[in-house]
């Protein structure tokens, strides 16, 4: 069974976005606003516990993701594809497609007239959810590397020419001002 499956799911089901729907009902309406009254207003520390809650679980997809990285590293590159072909990418391709949804929706919701606290808190949910969207992205990544057919060129290279343009090169850089 593919490692990453059970922890996708679990991350995918809800917990994870509540913490961007409950600052939604945080933002700032302009007067005068003819609506019903919510049934429900979020509290400031139901909020805080549901962000902990999400930050935890993408944690746990993070970690979940670069240990699978690891494991596809060390193999050789024909178990790695053997593993990966068993265990299928389908998981790992959906996982990142609603990170970057999520993740834009996140930057959509930050952008909104929200209180300044609840903002800054997103602001850190939202950098969470890039750092486990990036490890899935470095994931697949490397799963469609080791299915590519490496391609190889033939051709003769005049070693003394690369020499003369390393030398240049190094002759260049070293007369330039960087600072």
């Amino acid at each position: 069974m593919n490692p990453f499956n059970a922890i996708t799911f679990a991350a995918l089901c809800g917990p994870l976005a509540c913490p961007a729907a409950m600052a939604q009902e945080f933002i700032i309406q302009p007067a005068p606003v003819i609506a019903k009254p919510f049934e429900y207003s979020p509290s400031v520390e139901e909020f805080s516990r549901r962000m902990e809650e999400g930050k935890e679980i993408l944690q746990k997809l993070t970690i979940a993701a670069d240990d699978y990285y690891i494991c596809l590293i060390d193999l050789n590159s024909q178990d790695a594809r053997e593993f990966v072909s068993k265990n299928g990418t389908d998981t790992t391709e959906a996982c990142e497609m609603f990170l970057r949804a999520f993740e834009e929706e996140v930057k959509r919701t930050i952008e909104s007239p929200l209180p300044e606290f609840i903002r800054s808190e997103l602001k850190v949910y939202w950098r969470h959810i890039a750092k486990a969207r990036s490890s899935v992205t470095r994931l697949n990544n490397y799963i469609k590397s080791i299915f590519k057919e490496t391609v190889t060129f033939s051709g003769r290279a005049d070693l003394a020419g690369i020499a003369a343009l390393a030398s240049h090169t190094s002759n260049k850089l070293k007369s330039m001002q960087f600072h």
